[in-house]
């Protein structure tokens, strides 16, 4: 779908042709220079050039902060880009026009509605004149959803061996692939959609957890079998000790990160199963309850401070790393600025 909605006070109306969601807040820049240091934030891009004369080149971009993940997209003249070694893979979703990422001597092409995952190994990419949104991901967060999310206490063999061998990978040909693919693209145009208000509400979502569980939930079929469930009423039946090692955790680690898959992982619940618990222990979900536990220990913390103590060090203290949205939600559940309740605390 083409809307110079996404793009206002456009200079180059060919951008109008595709609608990227992430390019809400567009940069415009004409200067390759400036377009790679973009990129260079959330990819591990060498070097960047124009395939057209640089009086006619330009570049819309823009970056956004998904918790641990940093999605960049653009809509831009042809160009190229070369990546190095590294650590992570790169996952490329296509917006509109064609990118080539070339790797090992054979080359895939990502159109609209495509996606495409690199292997670790150096690659290039041309693009004609198009649109697109990109992102890093690690073996290791992809291997920790598919854990959480299957109810694994281990890792299965032959999960290592089939992301090696994800190379120009592109979801398979199975029933759940477009849906899954869809529920990706819906994942990352909600990204776009919340980026103007502030990156506490996204980081709050846990989007990169979200796209980490759709990359592997497409990548590794035993994901796509109905298994945790049955797994969890085995566990229940045997008694149910994981769910309050699970709960003592948690209170134990208020001021870490606490994504559904850190608690999958400790409990060995699937997401579902773990909410299912939640639910019927705690009478709430496993994101409210979390977020109830975390504001009545910094209203503990408020009401008795330390000389040093301000709001933010005791709202990071209790897991918030944005202290606006800790104060909005401190106010919605106990109706009193937590600046306020500090203030009061402190003798005089």
């Amino acid at each position: 779908m083409s809307s110079e909605a996404n793009f206002p006070n456009l200079r180059h109306q060919q951008a109008a042709r595709f609608s990227n969601p992430l390019l809400r807040q567009w940069h415009l820049s004409e200067d390759p220079r400036t377009c790679a240091s973009l990129l260079q934030e959330a990819l591990p891009l060498m070097e960047l050039q124009p395939l057209e004369p640089a009086a006619s080149w330009w570049f819309y971009g823009a970056n956004l902060h998904l918790g641990s993940m940093v999605a960049t997209a653009w809509t831009a003249k042809p160009m190229r880009a070369t990546f190095s070694d590294r650590r992570d893979r790169i996952a490329v979703l296509g917006y509109g026009g064609e990118q080539r990422l070339r790797q090992a001597s054979r080359t895939w092409r990502c159109g609209i509605g495509c996606c495409v995952l690199m292997a670790k190994d150096p690659c290039t990419m041309e693009s004609s004149l198009s649109s697109a949104v990109a992102f890093a991901l690690s073996d290791e967060q992809l291997l920790q959803a598919a854990m959480s999310m299957g109810g694994y206490h281990h890792q299965p063999s032959g999960w290592q061996d089939i992301l090696d061998q994800a190379h120009g990978w592109s979801p398979p040909e199975n029933p759940s692939a477009p849906s899954l693919l869809a529920a990706l693209r819906q994942t990352v145009d909600m990204a776009g959609q919340l980026s103007g208000y502030g990156r506490g509400l996204l980081d709050s979502l846990q989007l990169d957890d979200q796209i980490h569980r759709l990359m592997a939930a497409m990548l590794l079929p035993d994901l796509r079998e109905e298994k945790s469930l049955e797994r969890l009423r085995h566990r229940q039946r045997q008694g149910r000790d994981a769910f309050d090692e699970l709960i003592d955790y948690i209170k134990q680690n208020l001021g870490s990160p606490l994504t559904l898959s850190v608690l999958e992982s400790r409990s060995h619940y699937s997401r579902r199963a773990l909410q299912y618990a939640f639910a019927e222990r705690m009478g709430c979900g496993a994101t409210q309850w979390i977020k109830n536990q975390r504001l009545d220990l910094a209203r503990r913390r408020l009401e008795n401070p330390t000389p040093t103590d301000s709001v933010g060090s005791i709202a990071k203290e209790c897991g918030y790393r944005s202290l606006g949205l800790f104060s909005v939600d401190f106010q919605q559940r106990f109706f009193v600025k937590p600046s306020q309740l500090l203030r009061e605390s402190r003798p005089d």
